[in-house]
């Protein structure tokens, strides 16, 4: 996604002297930079950045809400959060994300034999699916169409 640009885009930022968006790349970089070296092959991937990015952007929020309680000038920090928030893709609709799930989970079933098919126990294994390959997908939603599904 954004991993390819990000030099380029430190270097224009640097450039055009534009020190708020400068700070959130380099934060982006950096979280991209310790997911990287932090062992186990990680591979960043889409979801991985999209995940990467949520997290900076719910610390930023939190750092905002602690300035406005404490009464401090927050215009700097909401122009980083917009141009964080710049970065982090539309959540999908809820029957989008129903129909990936519907999917991932029949595609799932498919390859089990009829008996194991009504069982909790396959759950987990759909949702790892689904969490590495999707993101913004929420679990409730897959549970829910799951038992839907298998006849509970």
């Amino acid at each position: 996604m954004i991993k390819e640009q990000l030099n380029d885009m430190i270097a224009s930022a640097m450039k055009a002297r534009q020190s708020n968006k400068l700070k959130v790349l380099r934060l982006i970089k950096s979280e991209y930079q310790k997911f990287i070296t932090s062992g186990n092959d990680k591979e960043l991937t889409d979801n991985e950045e999209v995940k990467i990015l949520k997290k900076l952007q719910k610390q930023w929020k939190e750092e905002l809400e602690s300035f406005i309680k404490a009464g401090r000038d927050t215009f700097d920090l909401t122009l980083e959060l917009k141009y964080l928030e710049s970065f982090i893709p539309q959540e999908l609709s809820e029957e989008e994300q129903s129909n990936i799930a519907s999917k991932v989970i029949n595609a799932y079933l498919k390859g089990l034999p009829i008996e194991e098919r009504v069982s909790m126990k396959h759950l987990g294994a759909i949702m790892k699916i689904i969490n590495k390959e999707y993101s913004g997908i929420q679990g409730k939603l897959v549970s829910e169409l799951y038992r839907k599904l298998i006849g509970l």
